[in-house]
């Protein structure tokens, strides 16, 4: 509970923990973001001065809905599963013999076994999608009373399926679900609740430019670049595309995703949040969709920097390094289990969650935290569990949460702290 002592506001019952993630994880994390074109340490933010943008700063908390047809295998990540190879990231393959066993064998990932799953397998499980009990307003509602003021919902991965009826390719649920729009009552959702409108999209897409993709991990094939590309089926590919082939796709890939984002910011009233993940190969972003484009469709939006290399906010991803808080606005995106999608684990505890919060908050970041729903549409028992123990400390100190800032020049703490006009906040 806050305590007021004069102009010191004190938060009790939290644990602030270590925070970092182990260095596996870490590089993990480093070899997908170069994957799929995303590098933390070189984005800029110049957030926009639009007035409707400006709630961002003062969110606090977000939550990050992650989604894909993984679920229905189910499978312990959205789209990565379909790349095999990351053990080869870590050695290198010198005997040529060998070489060739692991590609007769197609023993990409050393453990002797055939790869768990291909990327034809993969996106063939979306002929059984069909989550009949999608109730995105039973999880906003939760998400409400625990606090969050914002959520982000995945409309499409980097495995190429689409969340909502798409005119501009032939993977989505037009083709799938009879026209099944999931993005709709999400939005609905959202408003009805009063929580700001985040959609995901990722520019990467797999499953359209699957002709030309190489299915071995990235950090395998620079640290054994004899190894070939991999297509679909995870066996070596065989041509390599003209450079008038590879033209034509990029420029149709461009348009693809183009056509998908201005479909998402045209069809469902006003959109508070574009959170893109990646860049489309051999083209800049701003060639893809440019930001003045964005903003004509969506004046009022905060868009993240993954696609463009600059945006409104900076983002950090599982690992929060900084120390001393940002300059601008940024963010910083964990999972509350141990995936990112659905997975039937125990979530992490109340401290855990709180511990970030508190010192992203001391930081001047906000916490956007990841959770997904399983193959029918329902989210873990397990997450209204840590909705509503959230729900009861939010009730005590959530005024500790919003529109905080860092401590002002000159002043220090001994604990994470921030500032609130004449109140410091102790956590």
């Amino acid at each position: 509970m806050i305590k007021k002592i004069g102009r010191v506001a004190l938060l009790g019952g939290l644990a602030i923990l270590n925070l970092s993630s182990t260095w596996a994880a870490d590089k993990q994390a480093k070899e997908e973001h170069d994957a799929i074109g995303v590098n933390e340490s070189t984005q800029r933010a110049e957030h926009t001065l639009h007035p409707d943008a400006q709630w961002f700063p003062d969110a606090g908390f977000g939550l990050f809905l992650h989604w894909g047809l993984s679920t229905v295998q189910p499978l312990r990540d959205v789209s990565w599963p379909m790349i095999h190879g990351r053990v080869l990231s870590q050695k290198r393959i010198e005997d040529p013999k060998e070489r060739e066993r692991i590609i007769q064998t197609a023993d990409w990932n050393l453990n002797g076994k055939p790869p768990e799953i291909t990327p034809n397998q993969y996106w063939s499980v979306a002929k059984d999608f069909n989550p009949q009990k999608y109730d995105p307003e039973k999880w906003i509602a939760a998400a409400k009373q625990a606090g969050f003021t914002y959520a982000v919902l995945i409309t499409r991965h980097h495995e190429g399926f689409s969340f909502w009826p798409s005119d501009a390719d032939d993977f989505n649920t037009k083709n799938y679900l009879q026209g099944r729009d999931f993005v709709k009552p999400f939005v609905e959702a959202c408003r009805k609740h009063g929580l700001k409108v985040g959609l995901y999209y990722s520019p990467p897409n797999w499953y359209f430019n699957r002709e030309f993709e190489n299915f071995l991990y990235g950090g395998a094939a620079k640290k054994n670049p004899e190894f070939p590309a991999l297509d679909g089926d995870l066996k070596p590919r065989t041509q390599k595309p003209s450079p008038e082939a590879q033209a034509k796709q990029t420029a149709a890939y461009a348009k693809m995703v183009r056509l998908q984002v201005e479909e998402l910011l045209t069809r469902y009233g006003k959109i508070d949040l574009l959170w893109f993940d990646g860049g489309v190969p051999n083209i800049k972003g701003d060639k893809v969709i440019s930001m003045e484009r964005i903003r004509e469709l969506q004046p009022g939006i905060v868009v993240n920097p993954r696609l463009h290399g600059s945006g409104d906010f900076k983002t950090f991803e599982n690992k929060l390094e900084i120390t001393t808080p940002v300059t601008g606005w940024a963010e910083f995106c964990h999972t509350w289990a141990a995936s990112w999608t659905y997975i039937n684990q125990p979530f992490r505890s109340d401290a855990f969650i709180l511990g970030n919060l508190v010192r992203s908050r001391s930081l001047g970041v906000n916490y956007l935290l990841g959770i997904g729903p399983d193959r029918e549409g329902e989210l873990h028992p397990d997450a209204y569990a840590r909705m509503a123990g959230l729900a009861a400390w939010m009730q005590k100190n959530g005024e500790a949460i919003y529109s905080v800032r860092p401590l002002t020049k000159g002043e220090s703490a001994s604990v994470p702290a921030s500032a609130l006009k004449t109140v410091r906040y102790l956590y």
